[in-house]
């Protein structure tokens, strides 16, 4: 009696071709919301302190800024921020 052809394997027997990259999805955890609620909690308390509201934003949006960048240098790979990547990976690495 024959088998069905499980999907993705081919009829002749050769083995099926390796997949280009695996890609990993990044989902929504603890990390991602405790971020979150540092930045809420934070432009609260400076408001309740007496800073104005849009001083406490233009200093949120200037920090989060600076963190996509930070981010950024390290995650995507480019010519000119190799340098940069790698001394952020090695200086978040080491423990520091």
């Amino acid at each position: 009696m024959t088998k069905p052809n499980p999907v993705g394997v081919p009829e002749s027997g050769a083995s099926a071709p390796a997949p280009a990259a695996e890609q990993t999805a990044v989902h929504f955890g603890l990390s991602h919301a405790l971020v979150i609620i540092c930045f809420v909690v934070t432009a609260a308390v400076l408001s309740k302190l007496g800073m104005p509201v849009n001083t406490v934003l233009a200093l949120l949006a200037g920090a989060g800024a600076i963190g996509v960048a930070v981010v950024l240098a390290i995650i995507v790979p480019s010519r000119n921020g190799g340098r940069l990547a790698r001394a952020l990976r090695a200086y978040l690495t080491a423990g520091n």
